[in-house]
């Protein structure tokens, strides 16, 4: 008789994930055509030329898996400029994730690695003497956070990151949140790291009391390591830049760069629902904002327009997006635009300033 019982709660599990697994699938949004003059890509990945679980031609294959055009290879204290370049239909961008007194720095556009001496006497200084530039690395991990932010000669800023969402679900001892990403891979493994996820309030709280006059682009870092998979963690969110690829490495890899550092990609959470296009502009008028998307199923996104970090604007619905009035001349500031779909984090626009 309890063998029938374990056998019928067996059962009554397996139907249970079952549903699970089938409402997984439901809640994401049919994929779109990619259009042309904009590429998707993983910023900051990890191979096992530090600590990565993979060789570089398995991150090439799981990008090429998730429908990434580049991947922006970071691996700690190294750089490989050998490896650059196209390599199966993905771009490789080389640049070195440094481990600096005061935390994590992602060198990019750098010609070499810094020495161990470059690190530890002036990370910032030696990254931009070298004709780099630096962005910071998951800057509030729990573990890893940084801890320079008197000095500003740095550009890049992760609001989010896979390595920062680890981090806090491990450091508060989420145990639901990593038993629901574990349940969830099987059946869509996009969403098993965005089982994790949340929105990052203390890294967007920071992001937004930096001075707008130093305009540091917004990213979102894929810090893959190969855990639970580099294809979930590509398809799970990505950075779409505006850019057209010619073919030519160096050139290629000049304008994602260039695009990244100057805050004209946004992050979208690809594996909530894709979106292409996504545009935060300022009306000729200079009275209201309007952002748009290519997106499916546009009944189940909502938009919230932020100045400065504060919610500005009542949204009203314009085709693909949302308009926001500003009641006047629009004031200054940095405004950028939160998107979510079907309540859950979805697109994160750099700001457009008004100065």
């Amino acid at each position: 008789m309890s063998g029938r019982r374990a056998l019928g709660a067996l059962a009554l599990l397996l139907l249970a994930w079952a549903g699970f697994g089938l409402w997984i699938r439901s809640r994401r949004a049919p994929e779109l055509p990619r259009p042309a003059g904009e590429v998707r890509g993983a910023y900051h990945v990890h191979t096992r030329k530090s600590d990565g679980r993979g060789t570089l031609d398995e991150v090439v294959a799981a990008a090429r898996q998730a429908g990434l055009q580049f991947v922006v290879i970071s691996d700690h204290n190294v750089l490989a400029p050998e490896d650059a370049g196209w390599r199966g239909g993905v771009l490789v961008i080389e640049a070195s994730e440094v481990s600096s007194p005061y935390g994590h720095i992602v060198g990019l556009g750098l010609p070499r690695a810094l020495t161990k001496e470059e690190r530890l006497r002036d990370t910032l200084g030696s990254i931009s003497a070298l004709g780099g530039a630096a962005a910071l690395a998951h800057p509030l991990h729990p573990k890893r956070p940084f801890a320079r932010w008197s000095r500003h000669d740095w550009v890049g800023f992760e609001v989010i990151s896979n390595d920062s969402f680890w981090g806090n679900t491990l450091h508060g001892r989420h145990l639901l949140r990593a038993l629901a990403a574990v349940l969830a891979f099987p059946w869509d493994d996009a969403q098993s790291p965005l089982a994790l996820y949340r929105r990052p309030d203390a890294e967007l709280a920071r992001y937004d009391a930096l001075d707008p006059a130093e305009r540091h682009p917004l990213l979102c870092s894929a810090d893959a390591h190969g855990w639970p998979s580099y294809r979930a963690a590509f398809r799970a969110f990505s950075m779409h830049v505006p850019v057209r690829l010619t073919g030519d490495a160096p050139e290629d890899s000049a304008r994602v760069i260039s695009a990244l550092l100057e805050g004209n990609a946004a992050c979208v959470f690809d594996g909530v629902a894709p979106a292409w296009g996504a545009d935060l502009r300022l009306d000729p008028a200079r009275d209201a904002f309007t952002f748009t998307a290519e997106q499916a199923a546009p009944s189940r996104a909502s938009y919230v327009l932020l100045r400065d970090g504060q919610p500005f604007g009542a949204a009203r619905p314009v085709p693909g997006g949302a308009r926001f009035e500003c009641g006047g001349p629009c004031p200054r500031g940095a405004y950028r635009v939160e998107a979510r779909w079907g309540g859950r984090p979805w697109i994160f626009t750099n700001p457009a300033y008004i100065e």
